[in-house]
C-alpha cells in the first residue's frame, strides 16, 4: 500500500484532486469535478515546484531575517520583498496578547464543527492560567461563516483589517481554505493548521504561508481502497455518497483514479448539495445498488443521516465513512440505535487521535487531562459536542508558537513559519505516530490512521479497531513534488 501512498500526497496526475479556481463567493457547487491534471490557479506550475530535496539547508540558529528571501526550511522560503509594504513581523504580539484568528462554520448544515472553535479558546484559556506563551495571553478572535466561502473572505479581510490577527489557524473546510489562501499569501500572514485533508496544503515551495493539518483524503481514500480489496475483493462493487466541492471531489477522484484503488467496480456516484436538507434521495439511489461496499465522502449532519437510512433500508454494505465525522456525541448519539442496527455495516472510519467520550479511553491520562479542561473552562464535557477536538487543535498551535518564541529573535511571523515548516514533536492525545514537517521534504502534519468501526459496546458508542495503525511519516513529500 506504500506505493501507492506516496504518489498519491506527492499530487501524482492520476490520483491528486485540482481546483482550477477557488470556490465562488457564493460557494455554489461545481457542476463537475475539475480535471485531475489541473494546477490551482494560484499556485506556480507543477514543473516549478519543486521535485527533489533542494539543495537550500534550514535555517541556522542565528536570528532570521525579517526582509528579502529567506529560507525557513528545505525548498520553503519566505519572500518578504513581496510582502504589501506595511507587513510588522510582530503584528498582533507586540503587546501582552497573542491574537489568533479563525473563520468556522457556528450555522448552517455544519455549525456543529463550531464547538470546535470554542474548545480551542478554552484551552488558550487553560495555557493562559497556567503556563502562558512568551508570557502573553492567547486570544482567539472566532467569526462565523456559515460554511460559505464569501463570507469566510469577509471573515478574513475584516481580521486583517481591523483585528490585529498574529496568524490564522484551524479554519474550517476545503472551499474555506482555499477561497482565503489567496488572501493570506499576498498579506504574508500564517494560515496555519488548515482543518481540511486537502493535498493542496502539503506546497511550502509555492505557499509558504500556509500548512495543512488532518490526515490527506488522498491518503484516508487509499486506505479504504487497500482495506476494501484485502477484505472483499479486488473487483468489489462500490457506491459513493459525495459532497458536492472540493473536499467531497477529493474522494471521488482518488476513488476513479488512484492505483490504491484501481480494478474496484464503482457502480454509483451521488453528489449532493453541501447547503442541502438531507440526502434522502441520493441514499435511497445508493440503497439500491447493493454495492459490496459504500464509500461516505461527506461530513457534519449528513454523516449520521446517511447512517440512519442506511439503517432504515435493507442493504448492508462494508461502510467507510470520512473521519471528519469522527466525534462520537456529535455525529452517532442521534443515531445509536442505528448503529446496533447495522451490526457489521456500521461505519469504519480512518482515526488518527483518540476519540473523547470513548469509553476505552476512559482512564486515559490525555483524554482525562482534556475532560478537566473541557468542565473548568467551558462547563462542557465530551458528550457536549466536538469541543475536545478544539483541545487537541490548541495543542497544536501552542507547540509551535512555543517554539518560534524560543528561537532567536522570539516570536513573530518568520520564526513562527520556520518553528512550523521544522516541527518534529508528538501527542499524547494521538493514536501514535510524531507530528513532523521538513519543508517539500515532508510537508504533511498527520500521518498516521487506523481503521476504527463505530460500535456499541456495553451500551455504549465507542470505536473499535479493525485493522492496525498505519504510519506514513515522511511517505508523502509535498504537493506537485
Amino acid at each position: 500500500m506504500a506505493a501507492g501512498l506516496i504518489f498519491a500526497a506527492c499530487g501524482s496526475d492520476d490520483a491528486t484532486p485540482a481546483a482550477n479556481n477557488a470556490p465562488a463567493a457564493t460557494e455554489a457547487p461545481a457542476e463537475e469535478a475539475p480535471a485531475a491534471t489541473d494546477a490551482p490557479a494560484d499556485a506556480a506550475p507543477a514543473d516549478d515546484a519543486p521535485a527533489d530535496a533542494p539543495a537550500d539547508e534550514a535555517p541556522a540558529s542565528a536570528a532570521l531575517a525579517l526582509e528579502g528571501d529567506v529560507v525557513v526550511a528545505a525548498g520553503t522560503t519566505l519572500a518578504l520583498g513581496d510582502c504589501p509594504d506595511d507587513w510588522n513581523a510582530t503584528q498582533g504580539v507586540e503587546g501582552d496578547e497573542i491574537r489568533i484568528g479563525q473563520t468556522l462554520p457556528q450555522s448552517g448544515a455544519l455549525a456543529a464543527f463550531g464547538a470546535i472553535g470554542e474548545g480551542m479558546e478554552m484551552y488558550f484559556d487553560f495555557i493562559n492560567d497556567t503556563d502562558p506563551v512568551a508570557g502573553k495571553d492567547l486570544v482567539l478572535i472566532m467569526k462565523d461563516d456559515g460554511y460559505e466561502a464569501g463570507r469566510a473572505v469577509a471573515n478574513i479581510e475584516e481580521m486583517l483589517d481591523s483585528d490585529d490577527v498574529f496568524a490564522l489557524a484551524h479554519n474550517i473546510g476545503t472551499p474555506i481554505n482555499l477561497a482565503i489562501r489567496p488572501i493570506t499569501d499576498e498579506a504574508c500572514v500564517p494560515q496555519l493548521f488548515n482543518s481540511s485533508g486537502f493535498p493542496f496544503w502539503g506546497d511550502p515551495g509555492n505557499f509558504p504561508w500556509t500548512v495543512g493539518n488532518i490526515l490527506n483524503y488522498v491518503t484516508e481514500t487509499e486506505i479504504w481502497c487497500t482495506d476494501i480489496k484485502a477484505n472483499i475483493g479486488e473487483n468489489a462493487t462500490v457506491a459513493a455518497l459525495i459532497m458536492n466541492n472540493d473536499f467531497g471531489k477529493t474522494y471521488q477522484q482518488t476513488l476513479n483514479g488512484s492505483d490504491a484503488c484501481a480494478g474496484l467496480d464503482v457502480v454509483s456516484e451521488q453528489v449532493h448539495d453541501p447547503a442541502g436538507a438531507d440526502v434522502t434521495n441520493e441514499m435511497t439511489t445508493l440503497s439500491a445498488t447493493g454495492a459490496d461496499a459504500f464509500l461516505i465522502g461527506t461530513t457534519a449532519k449528513f454523516c449520521p443521516q446517511a447512517t440512519a437510512v442506511l439503517a432504515a433500508s435493507t442493504w448492508r454494505p462494508t461502510t467507510y465513512m470520512s473521519y471528519t465525522c469522527n466525534n462520537l456525541a456529535s455525529y452517532f448519539a442521534s443515531v445509536q440505535d442505528e448503529v446496533v442496527t447495522l451490526g457489521d455495516s456500521s461505519p469504519i472510519l480512518a482515526n488518527s487521535n483518540k476519540i473523547c467520550g470513548d469509553p476505552v479511553y476512559a482512564d486515559d491520562p490525555a483524554i482525562m487531562e482534556t475532560e478537566r479542561i473541557l468542565a473548568e473552562y467551558g462547563d462542557v464535557t465530551c458528550a457536549d459536542g466536538s469541543y475536545s477536538t478544539g483541545v487537541l487543535y490548541g495543542e497544536f498551535l501552542v507547540g509551535v508558537l512555543r517554539s518560534a518564541a524560543e528561537m532567536e529573535g522570539g516570536l513573530n511571523r518568520v520564526n513562527l513559519m520556520s518553528a512550523v515548516w521544522n516541527a518534529d514533536t508528538t501527542s499524547d492525545l494521538l493514536l501514535g505516530g510524531t507530528l513532523k514537517l521538513d519543508g517539500v521534504n515532508d510537508a504533511y502534519w498527520t500521518e498516521s490512521a487506523q481503521l476504527q468501526q463505530v460500535a456499541v459496546v456495553d451500551g455504549e458508542l465507542a470505536f473499535v479497531p479493525t485493522g492496525d495503525l498505519v504510519d506514513f511519516e515522511g511517505v508523502g513529500g509535498a504537493f506537485g513534488g
